[in-house]
C-alpha cells in the first residue's frame, strides 16, 4: 500500500532516541543526512526533521517533509529499518525533481549498506 499510514511513523521520542543516540546506519548527501537502525516492527518507519535554524519559512520545510515522504512511500527497504531524515539548509535551494533524485540515491545507497550487513 502507498499511503503513508500511521504505523510508519516515528512520532514519540522514544521512537527517534535510539536511532539518534546510536545509528547503526548513517548516509548523507549536501541536502540530507539518513540515520537508521534495524526496525523495531515488521514495518519500515520515518521520521523527518526539518529544522527551523536550517529552513526557516514553513512552507520550505512543509513541502521538504512531503518531498520525503513521498520518497519514502515509493521506496520498499530490503528490510524493516527505523529511518530518521535530516535536511541541511542546502536543502531549501534543490526543486523537486533534483530533492526526489537526491532522496532515491540516498535510499539505494542505504540498502546498499543494509545488504552488506
Amino acid at each position: 500500500m502507498l499511503a503513508f499510514q500511521p504505523q510508519s511513523r516515528l512520532n514519540k521520542p522514544e521512537h527517534y532516541g535510539p536511532v539518534f543516540a546510536d545509528p547503526v546506519y548513517r548516509v548523507s548527501s549536501g541536502s540530507f543526512l539518513f540515520l537508521a537502525n534495524p526496525g523495531q516492527t515488521s514495518l519500515s518507519r520515518l521520521g523527518v526533521v526539518v529544522a527551523k535554524k536550517n529552513i526557516r519559512n514553513a512552507t520550505g520545510r512543509n513541502r521538504i517533509k512531503r518531498l520525503v515522504r513521498e520518497c519514502f512511500r515509493h521506496h520498499d527497504f530490503v528490510k524493516p529499518l527505523d529511518l530518521v531524515v535530516l535536511a541541511r539548509k542546502t536543502a531549501l535551494a534543490l526543486d523537486n525533481a533534483a530533492v526526489a533524485k537526491d532522496l532515491q540515491a540516498l535510499c539505494r545507497a542505504l540498502d546498499q549498506k543494509v545488504s552488506k550487513k
